[in-house]
């Protein structure tokens, strides 16, 4: 018996490197249906929340959107003009990730990526009187 034998022998490894070659292709052998769990990213969205103060502020927005994360802004601390100019960007921003942005509140925007889908419209139900603001602070 070979030093090498030995030494495998006496830890255990004897077992590992004699596995016929028939068990060694059974186990590699894998159904097309079945996915290893190292491959599954974390399945939770995410929704990032801005409160921009000046037009530079929406480049964070931009890459979290471009990163998938849908983004609720927040415009009431911000002027008119700036609004323009950011919603003007963010939207050339979803146009390019097939996103969309729509308005859910006054001043409160939610843009969203492709992979998101928006059912509803609560900024309509609100207007239409359908949902007023009594109903909202019951909760």
């Amino acid at each position: 018996m070979a030093l090498s034998d030995r030494f495998n022998k006496l830890f255990g490894l004897e077992d590992e490197q004699h596995t016929p070659a028939s068990q060694e292709n059974s186990q590699i052998t894998t159904d097309n249906k079945v996915i290893p769990m190292d491959n599954i990213s974390d399945s939770k969205s995410k929704i990032a929340l801005f409160e921009p103060r000046i037009f530079s502020d929406a480049k964070e927005a931009a890459k979290q959107l471009i990163a998938g994360q849908a983004v609720i802004l927040n415009f009431e601390r911000i002027d008119d003009t700036q609004t323009k100019r950011i919603v003007d960007f963010l939207s050339g921003t979803l146009f390019a990730i097939d996103g969309s942005i729509e308005e859910v509140g006054t001043q409160i925007f939610l843009c969203t990526p492709n992979s998101f889908e928006i059912n509803g419209s609560l900024y309509a139900n609100i207007q239409n009187g359908d949902l007023s603001n009594d109903d909202l602070n019951k909760e």
